[in-house]
């Protein structure tokens, strides 16, 4: 099977531990060196970058937050100055205080090289035609595509968000034969060619490389069975990089980490106790090779298994199963992440409304489809004329679509009556 850096992805065992030694040294090293934060954290836990000397170690070290990352907003995370940061990423979804992430140029180098590895490992080459139906606004990884592409020289095709009658015609006239995309758009771009009465086979699409939000098996096995192609998966993290972390090979026996450049590990959600391989709980991880961004002990909130064994693909990699939930409460309609504390922020700006509701998610396929969300309402307010409901309905959904980025189907409901009694 293709691999697109066979002398890492196939390394010996032995020999991946002790380049992932060295390099976690060399970060931890980095990160107390030239970050506040992570300077006070060891102190505060008596902590010594000399005391971490092998892997073993890494379990000392405190875990890091989304909450972390917020606090420190906008540069408190940068392990060098900002005249060596090329790129800012500034992550959709996220509530309270933003955050930004920074990229050298030595950064941007290595995540093309990762997704290029994805790419290649699901048979992409230069005869491919890969349509990229990701957004390309905020969400870097559209770009990350493009670029990946051209690193192993198939030709690329930006197709963004178009509707699904454009992307089709773009599929039909340019003969893509790789559909980049989320799967939700996936299936929709399907239903559309059903209603149209468009052989899927008639395209030459054989690939589709598919992320941004969880998807069961389920949809895979339709999409496969539907389209006519090979469904692929690929893992990012928001506030890392999105995506580049792991992807699945041609084997479809999980999606292999790149231990190279992450540390993996698998704890338990409630108590931080490190799991052993093979048992589900959280993802974390501890960037091996960023220049601008280290991040030690990451908490992703991604359940999931990890499985060293090696794959038949040949990569010695670590595998993870593919993510379908998460230890935290936030959600993903049709790619974009939603979190309670962003609704809660939004509803504490109307007098009247919350802070209790409730949020259902009309799905297709299993898939993530349309967002609605229930909200508690006064007295007041559920007597008033359905013209001003109206009008506060309208307030609040826009008020929800710019700030998660999402349409919303919005509802008020009387606000139950809670016994205030001690």
């Amino acid at each position: 099977m293709p691999i697109f850096n066979p002398a890492v992805e196939t390394l010996d065992r032995k020999a991946l531990l002790d380049l992932q030694n060295e390099r976690l040294q060399i970060v931890v090293n980095q990160a107390y060196s030239n970050v506040d934060f992570y300077r006070r954290k060891f102190d505060e836990a008596g902590l010594s970058p000399d005391d971490i000397k092998t892997l073993e170690d890494l379990k000392r070290i405190p875990f890091t937050t989304r909450k972390d990352l917020m606090e420190n907003y906008p540069y408190g995370m940068f392990a060098v100055p900002l005249r060596d940061v090329v790129r800012l990423q500034f992550p959709l979804g996220l509530y309270g205080n933003p955050i930004v992430i920074g990229y050298t140029r030595k950064d941007l180098e290595i995540w093309r090289e990762l997704v290029a590895r994805v790419m290649a490992g699901i048979g992409i080459t230069e005869h491919d035609i890969i349509q990229v139906a990701f957004n390309y606004g905020l969400f870097q990884g559209a770009i990350r595509f493009n670029q990946s592409a051209e690193l192993i020289g198939a030709a690329v095709v930006p197709a963004s968000i178009a509707p699904a009658e454009v992307q089709l015609r773009i599929m039909k006239d340019f003969r893509s034969t790789v559909l980049a995309s989320t799967p939700s758009f996936a299936l929709h771009i399907l239903e559309v060619m059903q209603e149209k009465g468009i052989d899927p086979r008639t395209l030459s699409l054989k690939i589709g490389l598919f992320g941004a939000e969880p998807w069961p098996d389920e949809v895979h096995r339709f999409i496969e069975a539907n389209w006519g192609i090979k469904a692929y998966d690929i893992y990012g993290v928001m506030e890392l990089v999105e995506p580049g972390v792991a992807g699945e090979c041609m084997a479809q026996a999980g999606l292999h980490i790149f231990e190279d450049h992450f540390l993996p590990e698998i704890i338990d959600p409630a108590s931080g106790k490190l799991l052993e391989p093979g048992k589900e709980g959280e993802l974390v991880l501890t960037t091996l090779t960023t220049n601008a961004y280290p991040l030690l002990r990451y908490r992703t909130s991604d359940v999931t298994t990890l499985r060293p064994e090696p794959c038949s693909c040949g990569r010695t990699l670590a595998r993870m199963d593919r993510v379908l939930t998460r230890s935290d409460q936030m959600i993903t309609v049709r790619g974009i992440n939603v979190f309670p504390e962003k609704v809660q922020e939004v509803l504490a700006s109307f007098k009247g409304v919350g802070p209790g509701y409730t949020t259902s998610v009309a799905k297709k396929k299993g898939m993530n489809d349309q967002l609605k969300i229930e909200i508690e309402a006064s007295a007041e307010i559920m007597s008033a004329g359905e013209e001003k409901r109206e009008g506060l309905r309208d307030a609040i959904h826009l008020a929800l679509r710019r700030a998660i980025g999402l349409r919303v189907e919005v509802e008020l409901k009387r606000a139950e009556s809670r016994d205030r009694r001690a």
